[in-house]
C-alpha cells in the first residue's frame, strides 16, 4: 500500500486500532453475563438493555466533542484519558450490586471508548493516501470485530470460571497496559489533522452545516442500520437467541454470536477491496443490505441445525462488514477542513440509533413475554419472544436499501 507516512505512522495507527479492539471487548462483554447481570441486579431484559444501553448515551453524547478535541490536544492525551476512563467504569461497574452504581460504571466505559473509532479515522485520513481511506477504515472495523470476537468465547470462558465481577476486573487491567502503550508510543505534539484550528464559532457552524447536508446524515442512517446485525443483536441479544433456539449453553452460543464478528472482520476489508474493484461505493452498500436482510430472515425462521446457523451467521457478518464504507461516502461529501467533523457526526449517528434498539429488542421481549419465570423469578423468554423481536433487525434494513437510493456516488472524487 502506499502511502505518505513513515513505520512511526504505522506504529501510531496501530496503538490507536488496538485501543478500538479493547474498547469493544468492553461494549459487548455483557453479552456473556446476561443471566448473572440479571440476577445480580434483579433485572428484566428491558432493565439490562437499558443497563448496557448506557454505554451508549455517553458515547453518543460524546462523539463531536471527542472531534473537536482530538483536533485541539492530539491522539496521545485523548486517548490516554479515554483508557482511564474505561478502567474506572469497569471498576466500578465490577464492584456493585446496585443498579444505578453500574449503570454509572458503563457510562463511563462509553465516554472513555468515544474517542476510540473516530480517532482511527482521522488518523487515517490524515497519514495515509486519501484513496486507501476507505480499506483504512475496513482494517479498523476489523479490529473492532475482533474486539468484539476476544469479548465472546474467551470472555465467556473468563465468566465461568472467575464469576463476571472477577472478569471484568482483569479487563480493566489489560487497559492499564494500553493506558502505558500510548503513553510511551504516542508522541505527545503529534497532531492529526492539516486543516487549521477552528474558532468555536466556526466549529458550530460545521456543525450545523453538516445537519443541513443531506449526504451526511442519509449516510449516517445508512450506517447505523447496517450496524444493527452487531450493536442490536451480536453484542447483547444473540448469545441468549442461540441458547433458548437451540439449548446450547452461553459459551456455546457466545461463538456462535463470535463467528458474526470473524464475518465482519474479513468483509471490512474485502468489501473495501471490492468497492474499490468495481469502482461503486453504493452498489456494494446496497447488495450488503438486501443479502443481510434475506439472511437475517432465514437465521430467525430457519428451523436447521447449528452448524448452518454458523455458516449463515458467518454471512450476515461478512455482509455487515460493508458499513464503514457508509463513512468513506459521508467524508467524501465535504471538505477536508471538516472531514473530523464528518466523521464523529457520522458515528454520533450510528450509536445514537445503538443505544434505541438495545434496550427496544428489551422492550419487545417484554411485550411478547408469555408470564414464565424460572425458580428465582427471573422472567423466561421462549423462542417465538426472540424471533418476533429480532424480526425489527431486517425490516430495518429492508428499509435502508430505499434510503441508500438517495446517496451520490463519490468513489470518482478520489481518483482526481
Amino acid at each position: 500500500m502506499e502511502h505518505k507516512s513513515n513505520l512511526k505512522s504505522w506504529l501510531i495507527f496501530g496503538i490507536a486500532a488496538i485501543f478500538y479492539l479493547y474498547e469493544l471487548v468492553l461494549r459487548v462483554s455483557p453479552s456473556v453475563m446476561t443471566n448473572d447481570l440479571m440476577i445480580t441486579f434483579n433485572a428484566t431484559s428491558t432493565m439490562l438493555g437499558i443497563l448496557v444501553s448506557f454505554y451508549y448515551y455517553s458515547y453518543t453524547i460524546l462523539q463531536l466533542p471527542c472531534g473537536v478535541i482530538l483536533d485541539k490536544m492530539g491522539p496521545k492525551n485523548l486517548l490516554g484519558i479515554s483508557a482511564l476512563f474505561c478502567v474506572a467504569g469497569s471498576v466500578l461497574f465490577a464492584g456493585t450490586e446496585k443498579m444505578y452504581v453500574a449503570q454509572i460504571g458503563r457510562f463511563l466505559v462509553g465516554s472513555g471508548s468515544a474517542c476510540a473509532f473516530i480517532s482511527c479515522l482521522q488518523i487515517s485520513a490524515n497519514l495515509f493516501s486519501k484513496k486507501y481511506f476507505v480499506i483504512l477504515a475496513g482494517i479498523t472495523n476489523m479490529m473492532g470485530t475482533l474486539g468484539g470476537l476476544f469479548g465472546g468465547p474467551p470472555v465467556a470462558k473468563l465468566v465461568n470460571n472467575l464469576g463476571w465481577q472477577s472478569a471484568t476486573y482483569w479487563l480493566a487491567s489489560i487497559g492499564i497496559v494500553i493506558f502505558l502503550l500510548i503513553c510511551i508510543f504516542i508522541p505527545k505534539n503529534l497532531q492529526t489533522t492539516k486543516a487549521k484550528r477552528k474558532r468555536p464559532e466556526s466549529i458550530i457552524n460545521n456543525v450545523l452545516k453538516l445537519a443541513k447536508n443531506s449526504q451526511v446524515v442519509l449516510s449516517g442512517i445508512i450506517a447505523a442500520f447496517m450496524y444493527l446485525p452487531i450493536d442490536a443483536f451480536a453484542e447483547l441479544w444473540a448469545v441468549p437467541f442461540f441458547m433458548e433456539k437451540y439449548g446450547i449453553n452461553n459459551e456455546q452460543a457466545a461463538f456462535a454470536s463470535a463467528i458474526i464478528f470473524i464475518g465482519v472482520a474479513l468483509g471490512s476489508v474485502m468489501l473495501a477491496i471490492f468497492a474499490r474493484k468495481i469502482k461503486s461505493y453504493m452498489k456494494t452498500i446496497r447488495i450488503s443490505i438486501v443479502l443481510t436482510a434475506l439472511f437475517f430472515i432465514v437465521l430467525i425462521f430457519s428451523s436447521g441445525n447449528i452448524n448452518i446457523a454458523f455458516i449463515i451467521v458467518f454471512i450476515i457478518g461478512f455482509l455487515t462488514g460493508a458499513q464503514p464504507i457508509s463513512f468513506t461516502c459521508a467524508k467524501n461529501s465535504v471538505s477536508q477542513e471538516i472531514s473530523g467533523t464528518t466523521l464523529a457526526l457520522t458515528n454520533c449517528i450510528v450509536m445514537l440509533i445503538g443505544s434505541i434498539f438495545q434496550p427496544l429488542l428489551g422492550l419487545l421481549l417484554d411485550c411478547f413475554w408469555e408470564g414464565k419465570v424460572n425458580d428465582i423469578g427471573i422472567r423466561v423468554y421462549d423462542i417465538n419472544c426472540y424471533k418476533y423481536a429480532i424480526l425489527i433487525i431486517p425490516i430495518c434494513l429492508i428499509l435502508t436499501y430505499f434510503i441508500s437510493l438517495f446517496v451520490k456516488e463519490t468513489i470518482q472524487l478520489e481518483d482526481e
